[in-house]
């Protein structure tokens, strides 16, 4: 029977404890690798595994914990040994489970938080996992489960990697929480049950950490999160280091009793980490074999779902009210890199009566400027226009996220443009970390939860906010089924309008906004004005989806400065003049904030 219809089958399901601490108490000192027993001292791994098969658990876990390059070679030397150590990892415990019992490989993280250095890139680590798992899967394992992760990146990585070499293949994926609630990497347990809910993985979870209390709060917390079945193996509980060698607590009853209110909140696959024994094992087995997993109340119900059935959602109307009337002229303004504020001031004073709406950038090609809800506040006392905040996700975990979108509504900026934002490695901090913990789809999400007063897990925050919401949309003659795609999944999450990106030329276009104006948005069309022959070429050339006529291109031959100024400002004109008519709105990019090109193109 392959695993995943034996999984289907159960109701619960029983692995076994710790391996290493069961090694260490067998006289194998700290500081041996464990995962190299498999290949010079098989009989120990075997004796661990004979006694969780006694004690009843349903799957036996690979002695492969840190069986990967980088680790094999960094602290013992002996990374060319990957694929024998985890092949025979699994062979031990196939021995011993015969068919009573299935084997998972077990996979740990390949970087540590402290490594400062010589820490493997993403593509090295994907490549590390690879080698491990196929390894793994050639030496029989059933299934394969991630464990004590502290990148949520790292274990997404794995994760992928896992599913391109066996698109079938059962996957366990398990975070461990430190005694402050969040993983070392500071991520809480209700944004990896999100980020884990999107992904491949067939269960998601919990292990390691303190003990069943700490893995208990977590696995609560993910399970409101995410739809995905739950498991969790906690340690026994602080280990403590006495005369040289290392304790956990032994509470096998006190243990079982917590797998019993694990059961009671969802979770369907058991087991233990850290200091748990075969004795734990047994009497979890025994207090939990009757039982069924509770179905959980899981929070994510759609926005959508809720306003049909009744909850009501304020937006803001200004933006809303210019766009009915198809007379929506904006600007795209970079906020300033320093605190100077009344500069950029000055630059649009004299061409305010050109726009009657300002969008404001967030830290575009992730080069650090002001905050763009502080530059929009000050900008809208200023000139009394709608404000357009562009916001990304790149910089913000779910907590800042929700925290700068509450402070947004209380200043009165409702209007935002939701994004993904351009990768930290191709600004002025390549080193930085992008913090993606939505996706553009999900901050949609989030701002419309705001909209119908709760959170995005359907707690309630009281007053609502009032967000008119814009997605992005790539635009040209190649637009895929799955971009079209994309889209409606964001106004299904209650997008209210459309800004696309810069266009020159509506012809091969036709068919595509053909099909946006189907989907009864407003659309909103940018132009970015060319500021020299080079600039147009490197718009064609360079930048995925911006498609420059050869006509244009031609008219800007040997333009630069002033000249390549005039001469786009001509040509931003006539591409405004031709999709005015069929859009809501225009807006305009000048390059390098020269705003004074406004004058040209409408005066």
């Amino acid at each position: 029977m392959k695993f995943r219809d034996y999984f289907n089958e159960k109701q619960l399901i029983v692995f076994d404890g710790a391996i290493g601490t069961e090694i260490y108490a067998r006289g194998i000192a700290k500081g041996h690798c464990y995962d190299e027993l498999n290949i010079s001292m098989p009989e120990i791994v075997k004796d661990v595994h004979k006694s969780y098969m006694k004690a009843g658990a349903d799957i036996l876990t690979s002695n492969t914990f840190g069986a990967n390059e980088y680790i094999l070679e960094k602290y013992f030397g002996i990374g060319d040994k990957v694929k024998e150590i985890n092949y025979y990892g699994v062979r031990i415990a196939k021995n011993i489970a015969k068919d009573k019992a299935f084997v998972a490989g077990s996979v740990g993280p390949i970087s540590r938080p402290l490594d400062k250095e010589d820490r493997p890139s993403p593509e090295e680590i994907k490549t590390m996992f690879r080698e491990q798992i196929e390894a793994l899967l050639d030496g029989g394992a059933d299934l394969i489960i991630f464990e004590t992760f502290a990148s949520i990146t790292e274990l997404l990585n794995g994760i992928e990697v896992a599913k391109d070499i066996d698109k079938d293949l059962f996957i366990i994926a398990e975070m461990s929480f430190a005694a402050n609630g969040n993983t070392l990497f500071g991520k809480n347990p209700v944004e990896v049950g999100l980020r884990l809910n999107k992904s491949e993985a067939d269960v998601i979870g919990a292990n390691c950490g303190i003990g069943p209390q700490n893995i208990f709060d977590a696995i609560r917390k993910i399970g409101k999160a995410s739809d995905k079945e739950l498991s969790a193996m906690p340690n026994a509980g602080l280990a403590q280091f006495v005369q040289g060698k290392f304790y956990y607590p032994f509470n096998p009853k006190y243990f079982a009793r917590y797998g019993k209110k694990y059961v009671e909140s969802g979770v369907k696959v058991l087991g233990g980490c850290c200091g748990t024994t075969p004795e734990h094992i047994r009497c979890l087995k025994k207090e939990v074999s009757q039982l069924s997993p509770t179905k959980r109340k899981i929070s994510k119900v759609s926005v959508l779902e809720k306003v049909k059935k009744g909850k009501k959602e304020k937006v803001w109307t200004g933006l809303k009210n210019i766009l009915e009337q198809k007379n929506m002229i904006s600007v795209e303004i970079d906020p300033p890199r320093d605190t100077n504020i009344e500069k950029l001031i000055r630059k649009i004073e004299p061409y305010k009566d050109y726009i009657n709406t300002i969008n404001i950038s967030d830290s575009p090609m992730a080069k650090s400027r002001m905050s763009p809800i502080a530059t929009g506040k000050i900008l809208k006392e200023e000139f009394g226009k709608e404000i357009i905040i562009h916001y990304t996700c790149r910089d913000r975990n779910i907590l800042g996220i929700q925290s700068d979108l509450l402070g947004a509504s209380a200043l009165g900026l409702h209007n935002l443009l939701a994004l993904g934002g351009d990768p930290p490695s191709i600004g002025d901090y390549p080193f930085a970390t992008g913090v993606y913990d939505l996706t553009s789809e999900g901050l949609v999400e989030m701002m419309s939860h705001l909209n119908i007063g709760e959170d995005i897990l359907g707690n309630s925050i009281g007053k609502q906010s009032s967000f008119f919401i814009g997605v992005a949309f790539g635009i040209d003659r190649k637009t895929s089924v799955n971009e079209l795609e994309r889209l409606k999944q964001k106004i299904d999450k209650g997008a209210h309008f459309i800004v696309t990106q810069p266009i020159y030329d509506i012809k091969p276009l036709e068919n595509t906004i053909k099909q946006m104006k189907e989907l009864s948005l407003p659309i909103i069309i940018s132009v970015m004005p060319f500021t020299s022959f080079k600039n147009a070429e490197y718009l064609h050339y360079e930048v995925p989806g911006v498609i420059v006529p050869e006509k244009f291109l031609k008219r800007m031959e040997g333009k630069k400065g002033k000249e390549g100024e005039m001469e786009g400002a001509k040509i931003a004109k006539e591409v405004i003049n031709d999709l005015k008519d069929i859009v809501e709105g225009i807006l305009t990019i000048p390059p390098l904030n020269k705003i004074h090109m406004l004058e040209e193109i409408f005066g």
